[in-house]
């Protein structure tokens, strides 16, 4: 259920706020489940109002990211919660209005994909796998010769290298971002040629789900059917490297 959440920081100045902002990266990297979030003040003490998920995801940010910035701060502060269940959250506007300069490196989950998928158009493949949380999974429809789910970036770097088998021209068209927070649904074409010369466009859904400003996973779904014929199984081309659970 979603809460919001009055937090006070007593004592705390503009100027610790500030240092404790980009500490613990929450502009850069929203935090899992935070919904809202406003700043003022009230003589010395640093008042917010934040609505978050539940009152679960705040104390997990407390725990793993405000706590040990504090802390790393050397500010000995309580944060003083009070939570009140919200009857409505409504967020109209995304981003940030502040007074203040802004770490360059603010951005959201669209931004991230979008650059993703420019790297990828610029055959940027590290650049693609940067965005990448350590433990991602990667899927694709296993019924395809490179297809199967994929652990991490060395393996999803494997599945990219394995596409010049199947593809002698290959391009990924994104044309509508869903965002949904932490997950964006992408909608788009992926158009080419296979290595048996067969020409194809073919739409796509993907689904991205992001946490702390890394994907942890990514899955996509297309009509596989057309291109079985050149990119079936093959139990003597298989391109799916080890490790791999495609079948």
């Amino acid at each position: 259920m979603a809460v919001i959440a009055e937090v006070t920081l007593r004592g705390v100045n503009k100027e610790q706020y500030d240092a404790l902002r980009e500490r613990v990266g929450w502009l850069a990297h929203l935090p899992e489940g935070g919904l809202a979030h406003l700043t003022w003040w009230d003589g010395q003490d640093c008042r917010n109002v934040d609505s978050w998920d539940s009152e679960a995801a705040f104390a997990a940010f407390g725990e793993q990211r405000l706590g040990p910035a504090l802390a790393a701060l050397g500010l000995d502060v309580e944060p003083e919660v009070l939570f009140h269940p919200a009857h409505e959250v409504f967020t109209p506007r995304r981003g940030v209005v502040a007074d203040t300069a802004l770490p360059d490196d603010v951005t959201d989950n669209v931004e991230l994909v979008r650059r993703a998928y420019a790297a990828f158009a610029a055959g940027d493949i590290p650049g693609v796998l940067d965005v990448l949380d350590p433990q991602v999974i990667w899927t694709t429809p296993d019924s395809v010769r490179f297809g199967g789910s994929y652990t991490g970036p060395q393996q999803v770097a494997q599945f990219f290298s394995a596409l010049p088998e199947s593809f002698a021209e290959l391009t990924v068209a994104p044309e509508t971002f869903v965002d949904g927070g932490d997950t964006v649904v992408v909608i788009g074409t992926h158009g080419g040629r296979t290595q048996a010369g067969t020409v194809f466009q073919s739409p796509f859904v993907h689904v991205w789900t992001w946490q702390a400003g890394k994907a942890i996973s990514f899955s996509e779904f297309f009509d596989t059917a057309p291109l079985l014929p050149d990119l079936g199984h093959s139990p003597v081309a298989s391109a799916v490297p080890a490790g791999s659970t495609a079948r």
